[in-house]
């Protein structure tokens, strides 16, 4: 499998978006009431997995009649059910995770996701979250990001100890030992076509903002 794409139960990405990006994608993971999003975008999963909880009745009716391969979680439990989707998925070992779906209402849910590709990261498989106007990405070692100049770029602190360097950004970097809690790397612009992002030492989130495709 080469690309795995997750829909989360956050905020629902587009149907145009959504459906794009199952095109370009191997298999289709729900999470939940990412269930809703897929069945409101005519894209369908290949396995869903939730407590299901937030997914509305006629979504799950859906799932039942359609035979879709799904899993059913208990509603006390450690993982979020995007944990639970991750953890489905390193067993099958895709090259390639994207979540959508991965923001909302709350700050929280967003540094959950966040975390879930710091998690696929560890484990050897590639991962990054996409909405219409922004990706993110885990950082620990190097990443090349290919935009337009005058988009923003953000490099936030993962870890305590971080040591980065940037280029192709308004704001250069060379192996600078960032001070944990200083917000140091918020709202950098692209001054070339191709930014590129090293991490020394620790983890970084790269957040690109950019105009919907």
């Amino acid at each position: 499998m080469r690309r795995a794409l997750v829909v989360l139960g956050g905020c629902a990405p587009g149907a145009a978006f959504l459906r794009k990006m199952a095109a370009e994608s191997d298999f289709l993971l729900c999470a939940d009431s990412g269930l809703d999003a897929a069945i409101a975008a005519d894209v369908r999963p290949d396995a869903v997995i939730g407590d299901f909880d937030s997914a509305r009745p006629e979504s799950i009716a859906y799932m039942e009649r359609e035979n879709l391969p799904h899993i059913v979680y208990p509603a006390i439990k450690d993982d979020t059910d995007g944990m639970a989707c991750a953890r489905y998925l390193l067993e099958r070992r895709p090259e390639e995770v994207v979540f959508v779906g991965a923001g909302g209402g709350r700050i929280d849910h967003w540094m959950a996701n966040f975390q879930l590709l710091i998690y696929l990261e560890k484990n050897g498989i590639r991962a990054r979250a996409e909405q219409e106007d922004m990706t993110a990405w885990a950082v620990h070692d190097r990443l090349t990001v290919r935009g337009t100049p005058g988009q923003l770029l953000s490099v936030l602190q993962m870890t305590e100890e971080l040591q980065l360097s940037l280029s192709g950004l308004f704001y250069p970097l060379d192996h600078c030992d960032v001070e944990f809690g200083h917000p140091l790397g918020v709202s950098n612009v692209l001054t070339e076509p191709e930014a590129q992002i090293a991490v020394h030492k620790g983890w970084a989130l790269v957040l690109h903002f950019h105009p919907p495709a």
